[in-house]
């Protein structure tokens, strides 16, 4: 593969000027040498995350005398709050269960540290989003993983967490593809890709260890190379392509559909067609599953409509959601042709 430049900042080698998720969302933390400098630079620290009584819903009436409010209690709900690092106000992030308990994100600076003295990494991107419910803390391993010998991705280990009781902090391990700045999110059976610590009374406990279960993470990065390498030995048509993008987990051909869906639909399978066909981002891959499983990565990473693109960003970014889901259906389909 010809290297068309080397890539800073979120710039991918053969899509110049784009930005992957984490440069959307995240700080350039690369200067930290440790964990507690990372978060400084990305404003994670000081957040003192806690919780706040009941929530109250409010219920307004508007009747022939006027307008009343009804207030009703929620008992089984908690609010959490933060203090913003840079106002030092208080704001609301979340209402909660009885039995969240909030895990400040300092708790995992040890965590982090081992993690990057063991493995050789360097700190990458940190940052929070979604009005600050959820954040991430990402490390670039040393190395370039090269699929087929020609297709270079950056492996990263990141910390994932929230304060809306939404999921687990976990970290996980996942690559970016550097010839489009795709997030290679994919969940592979019987490898582990992430450990999770609950927000429960016992968030503490498990972080103490958590640091046993690190080294397990590190075989997914073989799973993902394997599966991988797989697919791009296996060819594929533009007629086995478009068969696979239209299957019922992915976006099958609608069904008496509105001339609206019907647009849509038409421009999402020519963007798709273009990807796979004639992309430059799959020039050293044309013509393989794995091309076919990368352009569909990249209409979700980069092309699909979404509000904003740090909406787009966060959903690549996510492991539960329906790009993943998408992705992974693409992939166990891709597999069985090269079964």
């Amino acid at each position: 593969m010809t290297v068309l430049e080397i890539p800073a900042n979120g710039t991918a080698l053969r899509a110049p000027g784009r930005k992957d998720a984490w440069s959307i969302l995240g700080a350039d933390v690369s200067e930290a040498n440790t964990a507690r400098e990372a978060l400084e630079m990305a404003d994670l620290r000081g957040w003192d995350v806690r919780l706040m009584g009941n929530v109250t819903a409010s219920e307004v009436t508007i009747h022939e005398d006027g307008v009343s409010a009804t207030e009703v209690k929620m008992p089984d709900t908690r609010a959490t709050v933060r203090t913003n690092p840079r106002t030092g106000a208080t704001e609301y992030l979340s209402a909660v269960g009885r039995k969240y308990t909030p895990v400040q994100i300092e708790a995992y600076e040890n965590v982090l540290d081992l993690a990057r003295r063991e493995s050789g990494a360097v700190f990458h991107k940190a940052g929070a989003y979604d009005g600050g419910k959820k954040f991430f803390i990402s490390m670039s391993l040393p190395g370039t993983v090269r699929i087929g010998g020609v297709d270079e991705h950056n492996m990263h280990l990141t910390l994932f967490g929230s304060h809306d009781g939404s999921s687990s902090n976990s970290l996980h391990i996942g690559p970016t593809r550097l010839d489009c700045g795709n997030m290679q999110r994919i969940i592979i059976a019987g490898a582990k890709h992430k450990v999770s610590v609950p927000h429960t009374a016992s968030a503490l406990d498990k972080l103490v260890t958590l640091e046993d279960e690190l080294a397990v993470l590190f075989d997914w990065e073989d799973a993902y190379v394997r599966e991988a390498e797989r697919m791009l030995n296996t060819p594929l048509t533009i007629g086995q392509f478009e068969k696979l993008v239209t299957s019922r987990d992915l976006w099958p051909v609608p069904t008496s559909p509105t001339p609206r869906t019907r647009k849509n639909y038409e421009e999402r399978m020519n963007i798709l067609r273009n990807l796979f066909e004639n992309a430059a981002t799959q020039e050293s891959i044309r013509g393989t599953a794995w091309a076919g499983w990368n352009a569909i990565g990249e209409y979700l990473d980069h092309y699909a409509k979404v509000n904003s693109h740090s909406v787009r960003a966060a959903r690549s970014l996510s492991d539960t959601g329906a790009v993943t889901k998408k992705k992974t259906a693409a992939h166990r389909h891709l597999l069985a042709l090269a079964a």
